[in-house]
């Protein structure tokens, strides 16, 4: 249930945004989750509806989340490509075991949606 902590950091940086950019309301929080960050996006939702009630600037924030697929980058020849299904094994340029996982296991604040104030 690390989604809970997560998302509050997320609400606390909106807040964050917020504040530096003069705005009194977020009305759209677009985040990228990776296939294999280990988020649960059923509780990822749950979580951002509780905090977001507590948060004056996102109480009315919409939430999108964009999925984000695993890359992968060959140590040997250094091609990058998406794997297709779960076959994570070998390079499809080279045949090499040396992989490594460069997108996919991280949360990302893509964008905000914010109303600021008019001078």
């Amino acid at each position: 249930m690390h989604e809970y902590s997560v998302v509050s950091s997320l609400i606390e940086l909106c807040e964050e945004h917020a504040l530096k950019n003069n705005a009194f309301k977020i009305e759209k929080i677009i985040v990228g989750i990776g296939e294999r960050s280990g988020m649960d996006k059923s509780l990822f939702v749950s979580a951002f509806e509780t905090f977001r009630e507590e948060s004056q600037v996102c109480k009315d924030a919409i939430l999108d989340i964009v999925e984000e697929k695993v890359e992968l980058e060959c140590n040997d020849c250094h091609h990058c490509f998406v794997p297709e299904g779960i076959d994570y094994g070998v390079c499809p340029q080279c045949g090499s075991k040396n992989l490594e996982m460069i997108k996919g296991r991280e949360m990302h604040l893509l964008s905000l949606e914010m109303i600021g104030q008019i001078d």
